[in-house]
């Protein structure tokens, strides 16, 4: 199966269940249906097969299904048993930025030294990337679950 294919198969339902599998370990057909509200056993089963057919999960000898290894999924990043969009990965690396401007700030207010339009300006600037970058990741997220 092409990554093409692959990326295909991770999108709407399917992807919401590799993403339960990825957060929860295995579970089976019914497990999966209970968990993400699915009209059916028979739907999740549909998607389990699907998914376990590109190669990103695997079935059991038990009848439950488990992520068979880290999938490139587009626009994602696993980190840790979380799929969590890119944007928002972005969004906190902006942020971390943005918290040690404004501590530059304070100590600078504090030390009378007065902040400066340059840093206000990189405040401003870092801040609107950090809730752009946190706005898109949401609304990517929502896509998904």
């Amino acid at each position: 199966m092409t990554q093409e294919e692959r990326r295909q198969s991770l999108e709407g339902t399917a992807l919401k269940v590799y993403a339960y599998l990825l957060r929860n370990g295995p579970a089976g057909p019914r497990e999966v249906a209970r968990a993400l509200n699915l009209s059916s056993p028979s739907l999740a089963y549909y998607h389990l097969r699907r998914l376990e057919e590109s190669g990103l999960v695997s079935k059991l000898p038990d009848g439950r299904y488990r992520v068979a290894g880290p999938a490139s999924i587009e626009g994602y990043v696993v980190i840790g048993k979380w799929l969590m969009p890119r944007l928002l990965a972005y969004s906190a690396f902006f942020a971390g930025f943005l918290a040690i401007e404004v501590l530059t700030a304070v100590l600078r207010l504090k030390s009378s030294e007065g902040i400066g339009t340059d840093l206000i300006t990189l405040i401003l600037v870092t801040g609107l990337a950090t809730a752009l970058f946190a706005l898109e990741g949401i609304l990517m997220r929502g896509k998904k679950a």
